[in-house]
């Protein structure tokens, strides 16, 4: 098997010393340029699922305290509905947070291996001890907002329907339904990896 760092720079080599130099430094200009975009658009996508959240939570406590409880008895699928879409944003924020973290680690990649002739191994050198990851605590917050969407639910169902096995086969199955096709059909087409890159951490 060869060499993946001789396999890698073999991608941007230039038909003289000079050329080469120029094509990996225009090489890492880009990279970071879009690691630095993929790192502002990752918090603007957490802004933008943050907002899809608090507003899903407010219209289902409005609901539980609605005045006009009547209307809400007489149709107890709006607040279930509600707690739908509640778990459905709260999944696509999770896979929205693994497939910005996957784009993120894929530019960071690209700049550990081209920084050396360039800057140095500026990204390379890390403070030491271990430190507190933000994107995984945003990973796991929303993780954790899809076990209480699903909780929600879980006691919605009990209040309109208690001991109702077949509404809460119903309401779970619903849940899985949403997971099986966000998970089937959000994924990108796969594409050939390279071997000599490994996954990205953030």
């Amino acid at each position: 098997m060869g060499d993946p760092n001789k396999e890698y720079f073999d991608y941007f080599k230039g038909s003289s010393t000079e050329e080469t130099k120029e094509i990996r430094k225009r090489a890492f200009e880009e990279a970071n340029k879009n690691l630095k975009s993929e790192t502002k658009v990752y918090w603007q996508r957490a802004n933008y699922f943050w907002l899809f959240q608090a507003s899903v939570y407010a219209g289902y406590f409005y609901c539980i305290t609605a005045k006009n409880k009547e209307l809400l008895w007489e149709n107890p699928g709006i607040i279930i509905g509600v707690t739908c879409l509640g778990f459905l944003t709260a999944l696509t924020w999770l896979l929205s947070n693994i497939g910005s973290k996957r784009w993120h680690g894929h530019w960071l990649n690209h700049v550990y291996k081209l920084e050396d002739g360039v800057t140095g191994p500026l990204y390379k050198i890390r403070s030491s001890g271990n430190i507190w990851s933000v994107t995984k605590i945003n990973e796991l917050l929303s993780e954790f907002s899809i076990i209480v969407w699903v909780l929600l639910g879980l006691k919605t169902v009990h209040i309109f329907y208690p001991c109702n096995i077949l509404a809460y086969t119903t309401y779970i199955l619903i849940l899985v339904v949403i997971s099986f096709v966000f998970k089937c059909r959000g994924k990108s087409s796969p594409y050939k990896k390279p071997d000599f890159f490994k996954e990205g951490e953030g």
